[in-house]
């Protein structure tokens, strides 16, 4: 068994034939990277943000169960036929020689954007971390621009897409709501022209029509209460005993033609105790008391007859207020009625209302979510070309080369030195002779080399 020392010294002495190996390793595997196919792939990034406020609603938009559900949906969503044929449609790759291969393929049956998205498919790849909101889209290819270009083309046409998902249904329930608008619209109406005729017949405005009838309702009560005791009074008054009731005797001119009547009595007594029953003036003073009598009889008469015709127009008052009274109370009955029949029309446009508002304010919602510029979906990072192949792997390959040509070299180099040993250190002499070495030479040094060449 051969020293180490001797070992290392001979690996040192063979250091071309090491190097030679090594550099031949490496150009076979630059060869063999040379004459491998190149795939590129490039990588696309999408953000799903979260659950935020909806723009349109103003409400909490509600996540899904979890963030590895969601994910997985959106990737189904991605690696969809309809997302691939909108890829070939938009990057228009659908070329005559596709277009070929497909009615070769199919017959013809089908679209043509959809069995080619089908095949593109195949190269795409999505990945993602775990509770992480970020997926990747990497595509595979030979050509690092074609590569970039389909990861870009796919997170776009995922981004059209979930942005048509979104919209679509709102633009669908959008016409719904308006066909349901104009149906609301017309049934407010009919319910109003109801309403605006029941008025119109029944004469009701508002409830201050029905405050006004109360108001008057109570207003012909107090009167006929006045009425009743103005009546029961003269009434009283115009009995049978008109003639001496307190309006007749109160009278002035009965007071005066009473107090006349007095003073004429009087002087016709004063006069009978000095004239005779046939004395002129004795017969002139009792004419005047009888005509003073005869006027006082007449205007009794006159004030009975006053006292009668306002008892009578009293009573007249009276039952006319009685009268009117109670056609007020039937035109209250009827208004009760009208005001509950005003209710149910009132309550019926109030229905059509609100239904008009809640089909109004759906619609507009509807509307402005059929033209959302925008989901919760962005893209974070755009894919670029790759500039190393990811197949076949050059750095790996050159560092396995290295370390294949590393390990052949030092290989070959032991291999020779085992097959043909020679003793290249002063500590191997020793080993193999069992004599320790007294001196050594440096054969680097020239005179030395001179030297030992004399000597053979």
């Amino acid at each position: 068994m051969l020293p180490l020392s001797d070992l290392i010294a001979a690996l040192k002495t063979r250091w071309r034939l090491e190097l030679f190996i090594v550099l031949a390793v490496l150009t076979l595997v630059g060869i063999w990277i040379a004459l491998s196919p190149r795939t590129y792939v490039a990588a696309s990034t999408l953000l799903f943000d979260e659950p935020t406020v909806d723009p349109v609603q103003g409400t909490q938009a509600s996540g899904q169960d979890g963030v590895g559900a969601m994910l997985n949906t959106q990737s189904d969503v991605i690696k969809s036929i309809a997302v691939a044929g909108e890829v070939v449609r938009n990057l228009q790759l659908a070329t005559p020689e596709v277009i070929e291969r497909w009615e070769a393929a199919t017959g013809g049956t089908g679209d043509v954007n959809s069995w080619y998205g089908r095949q593109l498919l195949g190269n795409l790849e999505i990945a993602s971390e775990n509770a992480s909101r970020v997926l990747t889209l990497q595509y595979q290819s030979t050509d690092p621009q074609f590569a970039a270009a389909m990861a870009n083309a796919f997170a776009t046409s995922y981004l059209d897409m979930r942005l048509k998902l979104n919209t679509d249904p709102a633009r669908t329930y959008s016409r719904w709501f308006q066909e349901r608008t104009s149906e609301v619209r017309e049934n407010l109406q009919k319910a109003q022209a109801r309403l605006t005729d029941f008025k119109r017949e029944t004469g009701i405005v508002d409830n201050r029509t029905t405050d006004a009838e109360i108001a008057r309702l109570g207003e012909l009560s107090n009167q006929l209460t006045s009425a009743e005791a103005s009546a029961a009074a003269l009434n009283a008054r115009a009995g049978s005993n008109a003639a001496q009731s307190t309006d007749v005797q109160s009278s002035g001119v009965v007071q005066g033609l009473r107090a006349q009547i007095a003073s004429k009595a009087a002087q016709v007594s004063q006069m009978s105790t000095a004239l005779g029953p046939n004395h002129p003036d004795m017969i002139a003073t009792k004419a005047e008391l009888a005509e003073l009598r005869s006027k006082l009889a007449a205007e009794v008469g006159n004030s009975t007859r006053s006292v009668r015709v306002a008892s009578n127009a009293a009573s007249s008052t009276e039952a006319e207020l009685r009268e009117k009274l109670n056609a007020q109370r039937q035109r209250m009955l009827n208004l009760s009625s009208d005001n509950a029949q005003l209710d149910v029309l009132q309550r019926d446009v109030d229905t059509a209302q609100a239904a008009y508002d809640a089909v109004a304010a759906r619609l507009q919602t509807m509307r402005l979510q059929s033209v959302a510029p925008d989901t919760n979906v962005r893209q974070l990072d755009p894919a670029l070309p790759p500039l190393l192949p990811f197949s076949p792997n050059v750095p790996l390959r050159l560092l396995l080369g290295a370390v294949l040509g590393v390990l052949l070299a030092v290989g070959v180099a032991l291999g020779l030195e085992l097959w043909r040993p020679r003793v290249r250190t002063a500590a191997g002499t020793a080993d193999i002779t069992g004599v320790p070495v007294l001196a050594t030479i440096d054969l680097s040094d020239s005179r030395a080399s001179r030297l030992l060449a004399e000597a053979a």
